[in-house]
C-alpha cells in the first residue's frame, strides 16, 4: 500500500472504531469506558466528537497529499525530466563585453565664460 494512501486508510479505520465506540457508549457507557467508575453518555459524546474531528483531519490531509503528489508528477511529465530537481545550466554563448557609458563629469556642467564680467552677470541673474 502506498504511503500516501495510509492516512486515508487509517482515517476510515478510525471512523469505524469511532462509530462502534459511539453506539456502544450510548447503549451502555460502562462498556467502552470500563476504566471509569461512573461514565456518562455526555462523556461518550465528547470523546466521539473529538475522534470525528481527528478522522476528518486525517482524511483531508491524505487527500491533500495525494493531490500535491499528482500535481508534482504532472509537472515532471510536462518538463520531460525524471524525479531530479531542475538546475539551471550556464549558456554556451559568452556575453559581449560592453564599455560602461560615460557619465557626465562635474567639469562638463561648469559654464565657460570669456571674461570675469560675464561670470558676474550670470551669477547675478541666477540670484
Amino acid at each position: 500500500m502506498d504511503t500516501l494512501d495510509m492516512l486515508i486508510f487509517y482515517s476510515f479505520n478510525l471512523g469505524i472504531f469511532t462509530l462502534i465506540f459511539f453506539i456502544a457508549g450510548l447503549i451502555k457507557p460502562k462498556w467502552p469506558l470500563f476504566f471509569m467508575k461512573e461514565p456518562t453518555r455526555f462523556t461518550v459524546v465528547i470523546i466521539t466528537t473529538v475522534m470525528i474531528m481527528v478522522v476528518m483531519t486525517m482524511y483531508g490531509e491524505g487527500n491533500r497529499k495525494i493531490r500535491a503528489e499528482q500535481a508534482r508528477l504532472e509537472r515532471s511529465k510536462m518538463v520531460g525530466t525524471s524525479q531530479e530537481p531542475e538546475t539551471p545550466s550556464p549558456s554556451e554563448v559568452k556575453p559581449k563585453k560592453t564599455k560602461p557609458k560615460k557619465q557626465a563629469a562635474p567639469e562638463d556642467e561648469i559654464p565657460q565664460f570669456d571674461s570675469v564680467q560675464d561670470a558676474i552677470k550670470a551669477f547675478e541673474e541666477r540670484q
